[in-house]
């Protein structure tokens, strides 16, 4: 092979470096690193792409997000997936460094950039939290809050007797 074969080949290798594709099938997330398959054009399709995400988040893809495929030292059969979006589902109109973490259904975490954190459930759902809640400031609740079984906006306490007294607070 002569320089200038040498040349072609190694500029090809570039070149597919990356690729770019679409998840087209729900990945298998039931190994020690989750797959995912991907199209690349109307003739290439790969399967069984690792997909490395950060450590502490993990998701398991939508069919349809975008995807971006490293092809370690451009050779297509040893492909990574390093990045993903799902552009139907991220939260848009977040200001300068905010983040939220959010699902395909809407449901969302955002971190409001030193205004607090919100919880926000779709479609009526309740936020479940297993486990003790520490919370260093206020906590706004606008709807009820079911504590011990029992909801608070609907609670009452018996043998109290109606006048101008107020009640004293929890006691420890």
């Amino acid at each position: 092979m002569n320089l200038p074969q040498h040349a072609e080949r190694l500029f090809r290798r570039v070149q597919s470096i990356l690729q770019f594709g679409t998840v087209t099938a729900p990945p298998d997330d039931s190994g020690p690193v989750q797959t995912a398959q991907a199209s690349i054009n109307d003739l290439a399709t790969r399967d069984a792409l690792p997909v490395v995400q950060q450590y502490g988040f993990t998701a398991v893809l939508p069919v349809g997000s975008k995807a971006v495929i490293l092809n370690v030292s451009g050779d297509a059969s040893n492909g990574i997936v390093i990045g993903t979006t799902h552009q139907a589902s991220r939260p848009k109109g977040l200001t300068p460094g905010q983040v939220a973490i959010f699902d395909l259904a809407g449901d969302r975490i955002l971190l409001t950039n030193g205004a607090g954190i919100e919880l926000t459930p779709q479609s009526g759902q309740p936020v479940t939290i297993n486990g003790e809640l520490v919370v260093n400031g206020a906590l706004n609740v606008t709807k009820d809050a079911t504590i011990g079984g029992i909801g608070f906006l609907e609670h009452v306490h018996p043998g109290v007797q109606q006048g101008g007294a107020t009640t004293k607070p929890p006691q420890e």
